[in-house]
């Protein structure tokens, strides 16, 4: 058994096609069957169920997929040993990547000039892939998913909150109700969203139903609607104020209470590096910072507001 086998396997899994596998790594479908029938010798067990000409991965080929791709993962990093202390390689869901990352990222820069930082924004499922192949470090998102072989841990989290434009009547008001809310066009995440899940709760426990005017994975789609005095939305009080518009008022609602963690993502055999954790403690460093600057400066923008910071 080599580590060939194991990589021609692994690609076979992704690809679910001996075909797309054997084109992918260029060699012959040939080479790539006997490497599969060698490995299902050597083990003793199927590794896929052969049905109308396509294969599916079977429980045990499943569990040997997850040793496969922890042995590769290690021995990339094994190779790649020599540059991976001075080298970050980043990925962030899309909120942190506009609001927040480029300032971090900056700003870390300037600290070690001689390292190289690659950076992926996108969809988070889409960066637990790369996560998975090796391709990015870590994570840096809200949404977790379940993932095999993915591990993580919470680094921060902080108040979800109503926003309006001043002209709302809302916005003048001491204290907001869910009633008076639920009369609002409602600017939400979309359904599946810890933050979403959070507003759906709190209209519930009120014996509210609301159906949202505007739905979007986007917070800064949100931030832009909300902005333009379209309605109400809920988003994580970090999000408001780094979009740090003078014209969006938080609400002060005292009985809702909702909350947004921010996760980092890692496959769980990665080896952290001193450069990774000293990255890590400084985003979150300099990501509070930031919220307590924005903070100072909403409350200098709106001396007049009822909403109460909480201590963070």
């Amino acid at each position: 058994m080599t580590l060939r086998h194991i990589e021609i396997f692994s690609v076979v899994c992704q690809e679910g096609s001996i075909t797309r596998a054997a084109e992918r790594l260029h060699i012959s479908q040939p080479t790539v069957s006997v490497a599969i029938r060698e490995m299902e010798e050597y083990y003793g067990g199927c590794l896929f169920d052969r049905i109308s000409h396509k294969l599916y991965i079977t429980p045990f080929g499943q569990r040997i997929y997850d040793y496969a791709l922890r042995l590769l993962n290690l021995y990339a990093d094994m190779a790649d040993a020599k540059f991976s202390f001075d080298r970050l390689r980043i990925g962030s869901g899309t909120a942190i990547g506009k609001l927040f990352m480029p300032t971090v990222v900056k700003s870390f820069l300037s600290l070690y000039p001689d390292i190289q930082i690659c950076v992926n924004v996108g969809e988070a499922t889409r960066m637990y892939h790369l996560v998975m192949k090796n391709a990015l470090d870590f994570v840096i998102a809200e949404v977790v998913d379940d993932i095999s072989g993915l591990s993580h841990h919470s680094i921060q989290h902080f108040p979800v909150v109503a926003v309006c434009h001043r002209s709302n009547p809302l916005a003048e008001k001491a204290v907001v109700t869910a009633p008076e809310l639920a009369r609002e066009h409602l600017l939400l995440r979309e359904l599946g969203s810890h933050t979403r899940s959070g507003v759906d709760t709190y209209f519930q426990t009120h014996n509210l139903t609301v159906v949202p005017m505007w739905e979007s994975y986007s917070v800064q789609s949100l931030l832009n609607a909300a902005t333009e005095g379209i309605g109400v939305s809920f988003l994580s009080l970090d999000h408001v104020l780094a979009y740090g518009s003078p014209d969006l008022v938080i609400l002060n609602i005292p009985d809702f209470r909702a909350e947004r963690y921010v996760h980092v993502c890692y496959h769980k055999d990665k080896i952290f590096t001193p450069l990774i954790q000293n990255f890590l403690d400084y985003y979150v460093q300099s990501t509070k910072a930031l919220l307590q600057e924005g903070i100072k400066r909403y409350q200098a923008e709106h001396a007049g507001s009822t909403y109460s910071f909480p201590q963070l």
